[in-house]
């Protein structure tokens, strides 16, 4: 951290400041640094399933940011050397009322890459489906699947490499319009960009209050199959209908509403819907639950809730038996809006993904912010 002023400082290392950083760096500017106030990312951007979702998002706006997001990470699976995991999308129709809203919904989403499957297709598609009770389900080419724990870092030391400074273990206290205050140092700035992730409490604190921004509290486990098996693709299952905002408008759905409330009320309960993704090691990461509070989430993990996730996992996938072997509670923010671009002067910004879509559309979000700025 060599130099005496900065072009634009941005506070968070997350998807959301390094893809502001990314994007800077695309559009010229020479002098960036990126501060955090942890040894590496710690947060939502490695706590979730790497999945970059294209199918169910809100149309317009925030599917095409989530393919300009996929797009970039391919683009950084490259560059950065990170791996690809797998490919596509099954969202299986446990509920023969699910059909109908699949239906609907393909008349909305624009790309050609996502198609209805019947009963009989969904099984000819992996052996791993022909042991659940599905009425058929959709199919989407376009997510992918990486690890989020392996590609956040491989990220940071790929804008590293092409010149962007960072400042781990260093927490920005204050600034003004023309510096930040950390702990250690003053440093001067032209430009301040600040992606806090779910750090609700400390910089723009009154401004998350005053937008009524919440932080999402989600249970995620990680299994081992005992017998190996392979993911054609992501998993999802009827759940996904009750909380992507791709489905709530449409004319059926109101029925199905009814069906899940009566089979499933735990689950909606807390908040929970199913995918699973599956690792290079043969691993599954499963998931999850949301509970929202406008204060601090108390640290106790309830069993019930990964013995709920677990269970309705079962009924999507058997796969037989597998090991837990890992658990984890992750954080985001939620707000009434999908995105938070606060500007507070012509030169600083507060920027966030205000719904659990930071890992699919972050990057381009960044890139908004950016142009906005330049």
């Amino acid at each position: 951290m060599a130099k005496s002023k900065y072009e634009l400082i941005v506070v968070g290392a997350g998807v959301v400041g390094m893809g502001i950083a990314l994007a800077a760096h695309k559009k010229g500017v020479k002098k960036i640094l990126v501060i955090d106030r942890h040894q590496a990312c710690t947060g939502a951007s490695i706590r979730n399933f790497g999945f970059i979702t294209i199918t169910g998002l809100r149309q317009k706006l925030m599917q095409k940011r989530a393919l300009r997001s996929r797009d970039i990470w391919l683009d950084l699976t490259k560059k950065a050397k990170i791996k690809v995991n797998h490919r596509g999308l099954y969202l299986l129709a446990q509920h023969k009322e699910s059909m109908p809203v699949l239906e609907e919904y393909l008349k909305v989403d624009p790309r050609k890459t996502v198609k209805l499957l019947s009963k009989k297709e969904i099984a000819a598609e992996s052996s791993l489906f022909q042991n659940n009770k599905v009425f058929g389900g959709l199919y989407s080419s376009d997510e992918v699947r990486i690890e989020p724990r392996l590609a956040i870092p491989a990220v940071a030391k790929y804008l590293q490499s092409i010149g962007i400074d960072f400042l781990w273990k260093e927490e920005v206290l204050d600034f003004s319009h023309k510096q930040i205050i950390t702990q250690k140092r003053k440093i001067d700035y032209k430009n301040l960009i600040m992606a806090p992730g779910n750090h609700l409490k400390g910089l723009g604190r009154d401004i998350f209050e005053k937008k009524e921004v919440q932080s999402s509290r989600l249970h995620m486990l990680r299994i081992m199959p005992k017998k190996k098996i392979k993911l054609p693709g992501g998993i999802m299952a009827d759940l996904t209908l009750m909380r992507y905002p791709g489905y709530e408008n449409l004319p059926s759905k109101k029925k199905l509403d009814k069906v899940i409330k009566k089979t499933s009320k735990a689950e909606l309960d807390n908040g929970i819907h199913v995918i699973a993704v599956q690792g290079n090691d043969g691993s599954l990461t499963i998931g999850d639950s949301h509970h929202y509070t406008h204060d601090t989430h108390f640290p106790f993990e309830n069993e019930k809730i990964d013995n709920l996730i677990l269970k309705k996992f079962d009924q999507v996938l058997p796969i037989g038996k597998y090991d837990v072997i890992e658990r984890w509670v992750g954080e985001y923010p939620a707000g009434k809006k999908d995105y938070l671009d606060h500007w507070i002067d012509k030169n600083i910004c507060i920027a966030n993904v205000t719904t659990g879509i930071g890992m699919s559309t972050g990057f381009s979000f960044a890139e908004d912010v950016i142009n906005k700025l330049y």
